[in-house]
């Protein structure tokens, strides 16, 4: 079997690159250790990187005796990447750039009441803000990276089915692309997540690992043997509409006791809004001055911190099968490392804490000894930091050639 040298050659400069990210300052003889690949290999690879303008000469090394080495440094501020999270509340967009240093944020309200077009729009409005309002030279921008929550053709750029948005089949890529000349990756929001985590988080590193999103909706995404795990036809991730109560409520996708219908945030304000209507006294009333539309996850979660009974129940309730649905992942996969991310994680402890112990209760002996549950530290960007992500990799896959970007 004949092997393209040039897929040889851009898996030598990704290894560089992985390297020069992760262990910079450092000199060519120990990149040549590191990468087992030869100097002339390394010095040819060098070359090239110094061209792409992502590696530069940072000054000498010290040794015990010769003459010292140069160092190299990974430079991260010579190319840019945009990050949009889509989410149900809001649409934050961001420029960063290869360290996810982010130098421009726009937040803008979503308005899922409104058409498909109207929300696009605001997603093109966003864009157009933070590419201009950053100072970054356009040519330098290496794509847009889109996370939306829902089943996707990733290829088309068409969100096939999206529960939290209410849309079927409706075309992103299309009027985005008309906007800008520019490569575009659109993703599902919950794997932007875990592509943050991977580069940037606390999955840089690891080769499994899990990300649950908790929101207003819930999903998961797989990271396995360093890649993200999409299933058959790239799919993968519906933890939320894992069926958890057999006769539970109906759910937005249509099917009846799914996660997302018994424990994500939406679920939770309207299982406190049921309970208010039949006569149930709560705390919660005054913090939303009487408005039961008001009613959030947020609101719930500090009145259950204060005590109040009602809060209690929706909390302890929605965290018990958040907890089963962990607990049977971990007894299927056996991942090293979950992340808890999204609105709900800003509980902080009095969610993880709560959540480890139903997590123990349901793990099979032995099975979880070796997985953690964690929030994440990434805060509320990871998603959009996930999405331009996607072209970061995408960028060190091409072996730094950021031409070949917009020739694919």
């Amino acid at each position: 079997m004949r092997i393209d040298k040039t897929i040889i050659h851009n898996m030598n400069k990704c290894t560089v690159l992985h390297i020069m990210r992760e262990r910079s300052p450092i000199y060519k003889a120990e990149i040549s250790r590191l990468s087992n690949l030869s100097m002339p290999t390394i010095m040819k690879i060098i070359d090239e990187l110094m061209n792409y303008e992502l590696i530069k000469v940072t000054g000498k090394g010290e040794i015990n005796r010769g003459k010292p080495p140069q160092m190299l440094e990974f430079v991260s501020n010579n190319h840019f990447v945009v990050g949009v999270d889509v989410g149900t509340t809001f649409i934050s967009t961001i420029i960063m750039d290869l360290s996810a240093r982010i130098l421009c944020r726009q937040v803008l309200p979503t308005m899922v009441e409104q058409t498909p077009d109207e929300v696009i729009d605001r997603i093109i409005e966003s864009l157009h803000f933070v590419i201009s309002n950053s100072d970054v030279e356009k040519s330098r921008i290496l794509g847009i990276g889109i996370g939306m929550p829902g089943i996707l053709d990733n290829e088309a750029g068409t969100i096939l089915f999206s529960p939290d948005f209410a849309w079927e089949n409706i075309g992103l890529l299309e009027p985005i692309s008309k906007e800008f000349s520019l490569p575009i990756i659109i993703e599902n929001v919950t794997r932007a997540m875990a592509m943050g985590e991977k580069w940037f988080g606390e999955g840089r590193g690891l080769e499994t690992f899990m990300c649950i999103n908790l929101g207003f909706g819930i999903g998961s995404a797989i990271v396995i043997d360093g890649e993200l795990y999409r299933g058959v036809s790239g799919k993968s991730g519906e933890l939320g509409h894992m069926t958890i109560g057999r006769d539970g409520p109906l759910c937005k996708c249509g099917n009846y006791g799914c996660l997302e219908a018994l424990s994500s945030a939406s679920a939770m304000s309207n299982s406190a809004r049921v309970l208010i209507k039949s006569g149930r006294k709560t705390q919660i009333l005054e913090a939303v001055n009487r408005d039961l539309d008001k009613i959030e996850a947020k609101t719930i979660f500090n009145a259950a911190k204060d005590g109040d009974p009602l809060a209690l129940e929706v909390v302890t309730q929605a965290i018990e099968y958040i907890g089963i649905a962990i607990a049977n992942m971990t007894n299927v996969l056996e991942p090293g490392l979950i992340i808890l991310e999204g609105g709900m994680t800003k509980a902080g402890d009095f969610l993880s804490v709560k959540l480890q112990e139903v997590v123990d209760r349901h793990t099979m002996r032995y099975v979880g000894s070796h997985t953690r549950v964690i929030l994440t530290r990434m805060g509320e960007n990871v998603a959009a930091i996930g999405a331009a992500s996607f072209l970061i990799k995408r960028l060190f896959e091409h072996g730094g050639n950021a031409d070949e970007l917009f020739s694919r």
